[in-house]
Order: structure tokens, then sequence, then C-alpha cells
């Protein structure tokens, strides 16, 4: 597999686009559970928010410009819009725009400690508007139970939302010097994510299921070894979550304060691994497809 310089601009771009998407309506879902803790922490998270929103705007029509040149296979087809227009007629142009529906009310409707209907409805639009392209919307297709792929991947994306958007918040709220704010938020967030792990664990397993013909495509596939780097990856994250929750939150209870510098650190790891992750989703969606939309077969 040959990766040339604009796949890999594609690559950080949808990268990007992911992280700032998926963080900005997980930090309206963390204000959401959690406004009662927050205190002074509410006014910088929300305008944390806002520039996550902003970012995602603009990484995602990087993004468009990018896929553009990469199938001219030069810097001309940043200004084809020929090609844009193709780019976004199959399919990018919808999940688009429901993105950036859903960024705008998240930005428009943050006026408040606790967010507005209309933020959590902005939050849950932007969060699965890539459900409206890529492998497993092209499932839909081809599977006689279509409803499954698409059941799977929105509940997916939510989870991961819910994770990735509270990390840095979650380090404003560490930063803080009301240790027993710190010990409540991050114990409701993690009590919170036990459940979400399960169901974002098994709607990957559904996911998996779906887009791989069997577990020899882990290995001996393109696509399947980027799924293999993802899936250690995850299991890293899991590792230091579960650490997080059985370790560190009893000793923020007992007013540690070794246990909040650990956390920071904690959560810092947490964000490079869910930074991996992406990137890795990100060359995925890109570069390769799944062994299940391969006709050659």
């Amino acid at each position: 597999m040959t990766v040339g310089i604009w796949d890999a601009a594609v690559v950080i771009a949808r990268a990007v686009t992911y992280a700032a998407t998926l963080a900005a309506a997980g930090g309206v879902f963390f204000l959401f559970y959690s406004h009662a803790l927050l205190d002074a922490c509410a006014g910088p998270i929300r305008r944390l928010i806002r520039t996550l929103a902003v970012i995602a705007a603009l990484a995602g029509g990087s993004m468009i410009l990018a896929t553009a040149a990469s199938m001219s296979g030069d810097a001309g087809g940043l200004a084809d819009v020929g090609l844009a227009r193709m780019i976004l007629q199959a399919g990018e142009g919808r999940a688009s725009l429901v993105r950036l529906i859903g960024l705008v009310l998240i930005v428009a409707n943050l006026t408040a400690r606790r967010p507005a209907a209309m933020a959590l409805l902005g939050a849950v639009a932007a969060a699965t508007s890539f459900a409206w392209i890529g492998h497993v919307h092209s499932l839909t297709s081809v599977l006689r139970n279509a409803w499954l792929p698409a059941v799977a991947i929105v509940v997916h994306l939510l989870g991961v939302a819910f994770w990735l958007g509270a990390l840095i918040p979650l380090l404003m709220v560490a930063d803080g010097t009301n240790r027993s704010r710190v010990a409540a938020a991050v114990g409701r967030f993690g009590t919170a994510a036990l459940s979400v792990v399960g169901v974002l664990l098994a709607a990957g397993v559904v996911l998996l299921c779906l887009l791989l013909r069997d577990v020899t495509d882990l290995w001996t596939d393109g696509y399947g070894r980027l799924v293999l780097t993802k899936i250690s990856l995850v299991s890293c994250l899991l590792a230091l979550a579960a650490f997080n929750h059985w370790r560190l939150t009893p000793r923020l209870f007992a007013h540690d304060e070794r246990a909040v510098r650990a956390l920071t650190r904690s959560i810092m790891a947490e964000l490079a691994v869910a930074g991996c992750i992406l990137v890795a989703t990100a060359a995925m969606t890109t570069l390769t497809g799944p062994p299940a939309l391969d006709m050659s077969h």
C-alpha cells in the first residue's frame, strides 16, 4: 500500500475532524451530567467546546480539499471545483452538512451552565454525522439487516464522544483547588463510563463482525492489520481508564494530593492513546477498505 503526501494529508485532516467533532460533542455531554460540580470551570469548558467546534468545521473543509488533491495526484486538485462537487455528491456533502448544523447548534446554545436541549441535539447530530458516509454506511446497501450496522455505528460514535469529550474537561477540573469537586467529577464520569464502555465494546464487536470476513483477516489483510492496531490501542486506553477508576478515584476521595498529579498524567496518556486511535481509524477509512466489502472474494 503506497501512501502519497496527499493521502497522508487526508488522514491527518480526517483524524483532526474526528477528534475535534467528537470532543466538542462529548464536552456538551460532560457539561450536561457534571454541571453541578464544575463551578468556575464551566465557563472555560464552554469556551473549549466552541473552539473545538470551529476547529472541527475547518478541518472538515480541509479534509474535502485534501481528498480532491489526493484524487488528482497534485496540488491542482485543491482548486478543482468538479472534484470537490464529486466528493460532496458521493456522500461527504450530506455528512458535512449534518456535522455543520450540529456544530452550529452547539455553539449557539452553550449560554448557560447546563447545555440546553438544542445543544444536546447538536452534539448528537455532530457526533453521528460520520455514520452518513464510510465503510459502515456502505454495508447498509449490501446487508439484508441494513439497520444493524447503522445502529452499531451510531452507538459506537456516541460512546466515543462521551469518553473523548470528558478528557480535557477533566484535566481542567483537576487544576481546581476544590479537591472534593475534583473527586466528585471524576467519580461521576467513572461511574457513567462503566456502562458506556460496555455498550461501546459491544457495538465495536458487532462492527468488526460485519466488516471482516473472519478472524484471520486481522493479520492477513491490510485493513485487518489496522483494526488489530486499533484494538491494541483501545486495550491500552481501557487499562488506563481502569487504573483511574479503581486506583486513583478512591485516593481522590481520600484527598491524596499525589493522586491528582497521577490523574493528570494518566489523562494526558489517555489523550495521546486516543489520538493514535483516531489516526488509525482515519487510515482505515481513507487508505483501504474492509474485506466484507471486497466483492472479488
